[in-house]
C-alpha cells in the first residue's frame, strides 16, 4: 500500500553521506538573499510560456504555518532523531549546529515559509514522464544535472537549484507545479547526512516527501487525485511553479533585500517589461514593475550597497551616448554609456532576459557608467553556455570536451568575450579620450609640454559630456617623516650608447657610484645584492602624473623635491576606486632628455635638485588611462669597512 511520507533511500553498502555539501555552502553567506533571487528569477524568466501575454511575475509571499498540524513536518521529527543516533559520538560541528538549529525551528509554534510563485510560465514539465533532460527531473529528481540549456527548456536548474537550501534551517525545499503538459505535482526535497531509518537502516543523505509504494518499489510525486493535506495549502489554476522553502532563516529585513536584489540584478527585465516582482507578508504588498522601478531604485540609492546600481541604471535610462553592436552579427548587442564626476566606472552585462550577469570597471581617466545588454539570439545561445553554477561571468573555459564541435565553440565564445570586452573599451576610449594627432618622441616631448612651476597644482575639466573630464589630482604639500630602513644591497653601473639609451646594468665594486644622468655617457646605479644599502622615503613638496598620449602609454611625471637626492628610484602603480593598487610595468623612463635604467621594474638612479621641478616620461605597458600612485625611494650606501652613512 503507498503512503505519503518521507524517504530516505537505503544506504546499502554504500560511503556513508555528511552534512557538508559544497553546492549548498556556495550560497550560504551576505549574498544569500541575492543569489536566491537570482536563481529563482533567471530560471523563471527562462521558463516564459510562448504566447503568454504580458511579463513573467514572481511573488515571494512569507507565511507562517504551525507546523504540528502537518505529516510533513511531524515526520521530520524522526529523521532528525535518526541522524543524532546514526551520527552519535562521531558527529561534525557541522552536522551538530544544524541539528540544533532543526530542532529549534520545528520546536516553535509556527515556522516561516518562503513561497517564490511564477506565472507566465511553462510549469514544470516531466512530472509523470520522469525524462531525464526535464525540468521536473533536473529540479526535483536529480542532483548534479541540469535540464538543456534551452529558454524553452522551462529552466536548466543546475547546481544554483541549491540556493533556496542555503535559506532554510531545515535543508528542506518543496516543489508544487501546475505544468504546460497538463500535470500538477508536488514535492519535497531534504538534504541532510546519512541517517537511521524507522528499520534502524542506515539511509542516504537526500531524502524525499512523496508518495512511496516500497512493496511494488514505485515512489512518485503527490499527484493531483492523491491525498495530502500541506499539498492542498499550494493548490494552483494558473500555470506555474512554486518554490516553498521550509524554515526560512532570512527573515530580518528581507521585504528590503529581495527589493534591492531584483532592482540590482534585474532592472533590465523589469524596465523592458519582461517581469514583475511582487513581495507580500501578512501586512505589506509591494510591487515592483517598469512604472515605479525607477522610484524603487532611487528609494535605496543612498545605501553604498545600491550606489552603483543606481550609477547603471542612470546610464540605461539616460544614457549620453547609446548604440547597437555587432558582435556575431548586425544589432546582436547594446550599449549604454554615461559620463558623471560621481560615477565608479562601471561596466554591467546583461543577459538577453534582462539579468545582470557580471561588472567589470576599465581604468580610463574619465568616470562613467556603462550597460551591455545581449540582444541575439545566437549570441545569447553561446555566452550562457560559458555561465557557471551562479551566472556571474562569462568564461570561454567552461565550455569543455575535446571533440570538433566543443573545441570551436570553445574558441567562438573566447573571441566574442574578447571582442565584447575589447569593444566597449573601444566605445569608451571614443567617447573621452582624445588622442594626440601626431606621435611626439618622449626625448622630444619637454618643448612641446613645457615645465612650469605654477603649473604643478593646475587642474583641468572638460565640458562636454562626451569628451575628456579629467580631474586631476590636488597638490600634496607635505613634509612626512624621513622613513628609513636598511637592506642588503649591490652597485651597478650601465653602459650607454650615443643615443643616450642606457644599456646594461653591469656590475662595480669598491668606489661609491656617481648617480648623475649623463647623455651619451654612463649612468651608475645600485640594485639589491651584496652589501647594505639605507633607503629613505623622499621628501616631495609636490607632485603630480598625467597622460600625455594614453593609447601609446605614455605619461608625464612632475615632483618638486624639498632636499636634494643623488640615489632616487621610481615605480608606478594604477590605483583603482577600491583603493587597491597594480604595479605597472615601464618600458622606458626619460629624464633630462635620456633614458634611465630600469631594473626590477624601478627607474633609476635618477639625481633631483631641491626645489627645482624634475619632470619624467613613462612608457607603461598598460595602454589605457589610469590614476598613477607613484613610489620613490632615496638609496644611500653604508661603505664596507666604515661607520657611516655615504
Amino acid at each position: 500500500m503507498a503512503t505519503i511520507g518521507w524517504r530516505f533511500p537505503p544506504l546499502s553498502g554504500g560511503q556513508r553521506q555528511g552534512y557538508t555539501n559544497n553546492d549548498i555552502e556556495a550560497f550560504r553567506g551576505t549574498n544569500q538573499i541575492n543569489d536566491l533571487v537570482r536563481e529563482i528569477c533567471q530560471n523563471s524568466l527562462d521558463a516564459k510560456r510562448d504566447g503568454a501575454t504580458g511579463p513573467v511575475r514572481v511573488v515571494f509571499e512569507l507565511k507562517h504555518i504551525p507546523a504540528k498540524k502537518f505529516k510533513a513536518f511531524q515526520d521530520f521529527d524522526k529523521c532528525i532523531e535518526g541522524c543524532k543516533e546514526y551520527w552519535g559520538d562521531n558527529m561534525d560541528e557541522r552536522l551538530s549546529n544544524f541539528l540544533i538549529e532543526a530542532e529549534s525551528m520545528l520546536s516553535k509554534e509556527t515556522i516561516p515559509l518562503l513561497i517564490a510563485s511564477d506565472y507566465n510560465t511553462t510549469g514544470l514539465i516531466g512530472s509523470k514522464s520522469k525524462d531525464y533532460n526535464s525540468p521536473w527531473e533536473a529540479l526535483a529528481g536529480a542532483d548534479g544535472v541540469c535540464a538543456k540549456n534551452d529558454p524553452t527548456s522551462g529552466g536548466s536548474f543546475g547546481i544554483g537549484k541549491n540556493a533556496p537550501f542555503a535559506s532554510s534551517s531545515l535543508s528542506m525545499v518543496f516543489y508544487n507545479t501546475y505544468a504546460l503538459d497538463g500535470e500538477k505535482a508536488f514535492i519535497g526535497v531534504a538534504k541532510i547526512a546519512t541517517l537511521f531509518d524507522e528499520d534502524k537502516r542506515p539511509t542516504q543523505r537526500v531524502g524525499q516527501y512523496q508518495k512511496n509504494d516500497d512493496v511494488n518499489e514505485k515512489w512518485t510525486p503527490i499527484f493531483q487525485e492523491d491525498s495530502d493535506v500541506f499539498r492542498d495549502v499550494f493548490i494552483r489554476d494558473e500555470l506555474g511553479t512554486d518554490i516553498i522553502i521550509a524554515g526560512f532563516n532570512q527573515e530580518e529585513n528581507w521585504l528590503d533585500n529581495m527589493a534591492k536584489a531584483a532592482a540590482k540584478n534585474f532592472f533590465v527585465a523589469i524596465a523592458e517589461d519582461k517581469l514583475i516582482v511582487e513581495l507580500k507578508d501578512a501586512n505589506t504588498h509591494e510591487i515592483i514593475n517598469s512604472s515605479n522601478i525607477e522610484q524603487v531604485i532611487t528609494a535605496y540609492a543612498g545605501e553604498s550597497s545600491m550606489t552603483v546600481t543606481s550609477q547603471l541604471f542612470a546610464a540605461y535610462t539616460n544614457p549620453d551616448y547609446h548604440k547597437h553592436l555587432c558582435i556575431i552579427e548586425e544589432g546582436d548587442a547594446e550599449i549604454f554609456i554615461k559620463s558623471d564626476s560621481n560615477f565608479r566606472r562601471n561596466i554591467a552585462h546583461f543577459r538577453d532576459t534582462g539579468m545582470f550577469i557580471y561588472p567589470r570597471r576599465r581604468q580610463i581617466m574619465q568616470r562613467y557608467a556603462a550597460v551591455f545588454i545581449v540582444r541575439g539570439e545566437n549570441l545569447s545561445k553561446l555566452l550562457r553556455a560559458t555561465e557557471p553554477p551562479r551566472h556571474d561571468k562569462w568564461d570561454h573555459k567552461l565550455i569543455t570536451g575535446t571533440t570538433p564541435n566543443a573545441r570551436k565553440k570553445r574558441a567562438n565564445a573566447r573571441k566574442y568575450i574578447k571582442k565584447i570586452e575589447d569593444t566597449i573599451l573601444e566605445l569608451l576610449r571614443a567617447q573621452f579620450e582624445v588622442a594626440a594627432e601626431d606621435t611626439i618622441d618622449a626625448p622630444g616631448i619637454a618643448d612641446y609640454l613645457p615645465d612650469l612651476e605654477a603649473g604643478l597644482g593646475e587642474q583641468t575639466e572638460g565640458t562636454d559630456a562626451l569628451r575628456p573630464k579629467i580631474k586631476l589630482s590636488s597638490v600634496m604639500q607635505r613634509k612626512p617623516p624621513r622613513n628609513t630602513m636598511t637592506r642588503p644591497g649591490k652597485k651597478t653601473k650601465g653602459e650607454s650608447e650615443e643615443d643616450g639609451i642606457v644599456r646594461g646594468p653591469g656590475r662595480r665594486r669598491g668606489k661609491r657610484p656617481n648617480p648623475s644622468v649623463h647623455p651619451g655617457g654612463q649612468t651608475e646605479g645600485a640594485g639589491l645584492g651584496e652589501g647594505n644599502k639605507r633607503i629613505i622615503m623622499p621628501n616631495l613638496s609636490k607632485q603630480r602624473a598625467f597622460p600625455i598620449n594614453p593609447e601609446q602609454g605614455l605619461y608625464k611625471i612632475v615632483i618638486e623635491p624639498a632636499e636634494t637626492y643623488n640615489n632616487l628610484y621610481v615605480t608606478c602603480s594604477a590605483r583603482g576606486e577600491d583603493g587597491r593598487s597594480d604595479a605597472l610595468k615601464m618600458e622606458s623612463f626619460t629624464y633630462n632628455g635620456s633614458r634611465v635604467t630600469l631594473n626590477d621594474n624601478k627607474a633609476g638612479p635618477i639625481k633631483v635638485e631641491a626645489n627645482n621641478p624634475a619632470t619624467f616620461f613613462v612608457m607603461f605597458d598598460r595602454k589605457e588611462k589610469m590614476v598613477l600612485n607613484l613610489e620613490m625611494e632615496e638609496v644611500c650606501y653604508i661603505e664596507v669597512g666604515e661607520n657611516r652613512v655615504s
